[in-house]
C-alpha cells in the first residue's frame, strides 16, 4: 500500500486550529450563532481534509 506524504506544517497547524475551535464551540450552549459557527468550521475542516480523500474503487 503506498504511503501518503506527510502534510506540510502550515496545513497541519491549520487542521489542529480548526479541530480545537470545534471542540471549544461544542462547550457553548446551543444558539443560532453557535450553529452558524459550526457550519463555517465544518466547511473549513472539509476543505483542509479534501486531500485525504481516496476515491472508492
Amino acid at each position: 500500500m503506498p504511503t501518503r506524504p506527510r502534510p506540510r506544517r502550515p496545513l497541519r497547524r491549520a487542521r489542529i486550529a480548526v479541530n480545537a475551535a470545534i471542540r471549544r464551540l461544542m462547550e457553548d450552549p446551543p444558539s443560532p450563532d453557535r450553529t452558524a459557527q459550526w457550519q463555517r468550521l465544518l466547511v473549513e475542516w472539509r476543505e483542509l481534509h479534501d486531500d485525504d480523500v481516496t476515491p472508492a474503487a
